[in-house]
C-alpha cells in the first residue's frame, strides 16, 4: 500500500509538471511555427490546454513503462542517466510516431517556413516530449527523493 500511494504521489507531480512545462512550450512555439491554426483567444488556448493533457498523458504512458521496466521499486527515486535516456528515447519515438501521422498522413496540420525540419519533422515538437518528460521526470525525481 505504501508503494502504491508513493507511485501515486509521483506519478501526480510528474503529470503537473508534464502538463504545465508543455502547457508553456505549446503557447510558445504553436503561434509561430505552424501555420492554418485558428490564433483566435479561446480557441487557441483550448487547443494548447488540450495538446498539454494529451503531451502530460504520453508523458505519463512513459513514466508508467519505466516504472514496470525498471522494477516495482520506484524508479524515480534512481533517476539517473540509464532512465533519463530511456525517457528521451521513448519521447522521441513517440513525438516521431505523431508527427509523421499528423502532418504527413492526416494534414492535420503543417510547419511553416519558421520551423526548423530534420528529415521532414519540425525540431521544436520533435524534441518537445523528450524535454518536457525528462524536466518533469527529474524534477519529480528531486522534489521528492532530494537527489541531484
Amino acid at each position: 500500500m505504501k508503494n502504491l500511494l508513493k507511485t501515486w504521489i509521483a506519478s501526480s507531480f510528474t503529470f503537473l509538471f508534464a502538463f504545465l512545462f508543455n502547457f508553456v512550450w505549446e503557447t510558445l512555439h504553436a503561434v509561430y511555427l505552424y501555420k492554418d491554426h485558428n490564433f483566435l483567444a479561446l480557441p487557441y488556448v483550448r487547443m494548447v490546454m488540450y495538446a498539454s493533457t494529451v503531451d502530460a498523458s504520453l508523458i505519463l504512458l512513459i513514466f508508467f513503462s519505466g516504472y514496470f521496466l525498471f522494477g516495482k521499486k520506484h524508479w524515480l527515486q534512481n533517476y539517473k542517466l540509464k532512465q533519463s535516456i530511456f525517457t528521451i528515447i521513448f519521447a522521441l519515438l513517440i513525438a516521431i510516431i505523431i508527427e509523421v501521422k499528423a502532418v504527413y498522413v492526416f494534414k492535420q496540420w503543417s510547419y511553416n517556413a519558421l520551423m526548423p525540419v530534420i528529415m521532414g519533422i519540425g525540431l521544436s515538437p520533435l524534441v518537445q516530449l523528450a524535454v518536457t518528460g525528462w524536466l518533469s521526470m527529474l524534477l519529480t525525481s528531486v522534489l521528492l527523493y532530494k537527489k541531484y
